[in-house]
């Protein structure tokens, strides 16, 4: 092997090497109305820096829980209110946040399904006194959507009438991948729970007054340097493209 060979290799090992030395695995505690548009960020990050996100989901009111009780993510993606809480609690620094955007409850059926008119209080009660299952997620596990619906529900005076064929399930992912493989007529979740899914079909926004509009922010748990790194990227016009991709809104 020619000298000029052998320093050519030699250089790309130690660049790999060098690499791979600053590569990290970024710890994130994504909600389920963030997760989709966090797996869809890691990619370009990862292309960028050589590190790799490790996401775990969760419902917002579980991971705001986890890190008040100890947990230590670099990085955590849920709704405005929960991220307040660990600010107040000393977890996240108010200076180490970042809008993603806003996601809204909303209805999805099955694709190529018919789509009913929810437009109206009176049509959104008569499209889900008419369906044969609805489907929410779990308000008592600290679901946005779920606590937002199943008190919907009550105000409507519907509880009696749909309490037979209403499903519970854990989380929100959960309720859309459902109504996907036809075992719910309709879902209720967050839009970024809904869009990216092919297999369904987003209905629309619930109607005043129960529209529920949720602002959902990053920030970096315990001064992260990894998670700061993330933020960054996370902040720039390249990560909240991948944000809006998945459904969430301004």
């Amino acid at each position: 092997m020619k000298p000029s060979h052998t320093f050519h290799l030699a250089l790309c090992a130690l660049v790999l090497v060098v690499t791979q030395a600053k590569a990290d695995e970024i710890k994130v505690f994504a909600a389920g109305a963030s997760k989709v548009a966090v797996e869809l960020a890691a990619p370009a990050f990862t292309r960028l820096t050589g590190d790799t996100l490790v996401v775990s989901s969760d419902t917002v009111g579980a991971l705001r829980d986890r890190i008040s009780q100890g947990e230590r993510p670099d990085l955590t993606v849920l709704s405005q209110v929960a991220i307040d809480t660990l600010v107040t609690q000393g977890h996240v620094q108010a200076g180490q946040t970042a809008p993603m955007g806003v996601v809204v409850a909303g209805l999805a059926v099955k694709r190529g399904a018919p789509v009913p008119d929810i437009s109206t209080v009176e049509a959104l009660k008569k499209a889900l006194l008419q369906a044969k299952s609805v489907a929410h997620a779990d308000g008592a596990r600290g679901a946005t959507s779920g606590v937002h619906f199943a008190k919907m529900i009550d105000q409507l005076g519907l509880r009696e009438a749909l309490q037979p064929k209403l499903v519970i399930l854990p989380f929100g992912v959960d309720v859309i991948e459902g109504v996907g493989e036809g075992k719910f007529e309709i879902g209720a979740s967050q839009s970024s729970e809904i869009i990216p899914y092919t297999t369904v079909t987003y209905v629309g926004d619930l109607p005043a007054p129960f529209a529920l509009r949720t602002p959902y922010v990053a920030g970096v748990v315990q001064n992260s340097a990894k998670g700061a790194r993330l933020l960054k990227f996370l902040a720039s016009p390249a990560g909240q493209a991948t944000f809006a991709a998945s459904g969430f809104g301004q």
